[in-house]
């Protein structure tokens, strides 16, 4: 014994995890920086763009202050500020829209490619098994 207490042994009787609740198949993400966000921190006071809109605020900061890693002439590409996980990027259109289906030709277009673009960047630097958009 070296005088250091160290928690029991992992084995049949005492798995990873015990203690933390009844397993159900789900993987659960730990994120506790997305507290600030869930209190309230730089959330918007209304729907409009002047209440506060992050995806109308980040455009008009600096790209490293606003997170924005590619822009193009309707649609720009940014972190998100409180990610899931890494490699969590928004493609966004300038004009403020409340949904994918009330973009024009051009935003949609341009909306497709620049997911195509970071798509592929993602791939190229961390290997992801599988990749969403929505």
């Amino acid at each position: 014994m070296s005088g250091v207490e160290h928690g029991p042994e992992h084995g049949p009787s005492n798995p990873p995890g015990a203690g933390t609740g009844v397993p159900d198949g789900w993987e659960r993400l730990w994120t506790p920086h997305r507290m600030a966000y869930i209190k309230g921190e730089g959330k918007p006071t209304g729907s409009g763009p002047e209440d506060g809109c992050p995806f109308c605020d980040a455009p008009e900061l600096d790209d490293a202050t606003g997170l924005v890693v590619a822009r193009g002439k309707t649609a720009y590409v940014v972190l998100n500020l409180y990610p899931y996980n890494s490699g969590h990027l928004l493609v966004c259109p300038y004009r403020h829209v409340s949904e994918y289906s009330a973009l024009d030709e051009d935003e949609t277009a341009e909306v497709a490619a620049l997911t195509q673009a970071g798509l592929r960047a993602l791939t190229g630097a961390t290997g992801p098994r599988g990749s969403t958009s929505a």
